[in-house]
């Protein structure tokens, strides 16, 4: 189990493994960003809802695709005028399936349903959301926080 974080003068990106117990890692960088970028209380609590439904989303495409040692990259870039954030799975060889634990649902994102839903639910929580999911279990989620919205 490593966390890795990295910090350039464009960028910082936390990687974390593609395990559920890790998203509050996740929550917690991204509210030290909100904080760099300047958003508010409420523009944080909508940035951690949404960092915790897309890394939720990017875990559960892990499992499905039976990913051995998988992580999450999480990137985030302040700008100007916003936060956004990257969010995506780091693939590894893949393993035959194994029997989810009770923190990982059985499901993955595998229909075009459950794909607009989970940009719905993003879209609630965050700006310019774009969701790609590949047959090959590999997730991609990329979204913005404005400072004036």
């Amino acid at each position: 189990m490593q966390v890795m974080a990295n910090r350039t003068a464009e960028a910082t990106e936390l990687r974390i493994p593609a395990d559920p117990q890790y998203i509050v890692v996740a929550k917690r960088a991204a509210a030290g960003m909100a904080s760099v970028a300047g958003l508010g209380l409420e523009a944080l609590d909508e940035l951690n809802i949404a960092i915790a439904e897309a890394c939720e989303h990017t875990i559960r495409a892990a499992v499905a695709a039976g990913m051995a040692d998988a992580k999450v990259r999480i990137n985030f870039r302040v700008q100007e005028d916003a936060l956004r954030v990257e969010v995506r799975l780091l693939g590894s060889k893949p393993r035959p399936p194994v029997e989810p634990g009770p923190r990982v649902a059985a499901t993955a994102l595998a229909t075009a349903e459950a794909i607009d839903m989970a940009i719905s639910m993003l879209s609630c929580f965050a700006e310019d959301v774009d969701f790609q999911a590949a047959g090959d279990g590999l997730v991609r989620v990329r979204l913005a926080k404005y400072r004036w919205r």
